[in-house]
């Protein structure tokens, strides 16, 4: 059987197209959360350690509860994390050293799971 010569680039082709279209898929946030404040100032944070949609989620239940932030939108295949925050209540640093801080893992011991890489 004879494949005509025009089929592989026509694939080729359609490969790349199919590739392009599909990594607007991973341009999507992973998570976005908000919660009950108000907030204004916009926080961007590459973050090490953010890897998939179970860390983001994971990494979000760090700000549950945590005065002046408003929300958080995470984008694992970027490893970034967006926060939106009330300047006059919690400080960007303050937002590192909550995300940097050890957590305490089942076996006993503490270890730092994410560490801030770049902040705008």
């Amino acid at each position: 059987m004879r494949i005509p010569k025009y089929i592989i680039p026509l694939l080729v082709i359609g490969l790349l197209y199919g590739g392009y279209v599909m990594r607007f898929a991973f341009l999507k946030p992973t998570t976005e959360f908000s919660f009950n404040a108000e907030g204004s100032a916009k926080l961007e944070c590459i973050v090490e350690g953010l890897k998939c949609k179970g860390t983001a989620n994971f990494f979000t239940k760090l700000y549950e509860g945590r005065q002046g932030i408003a929300s958080i939108v995470t984008f694992a295949s970027e490893h970034q994390a967006v926060f939106t925050y009330n300047p006059e209540v919690i400080s960007p640093e303050k937002i590192r050293e909550i995300m940097e801080a050890d957590i305490p893992l089942r076996d006993g011991t503490k270890r730092q799971v994410f560490r801030c890489v770049n902040m705008e």
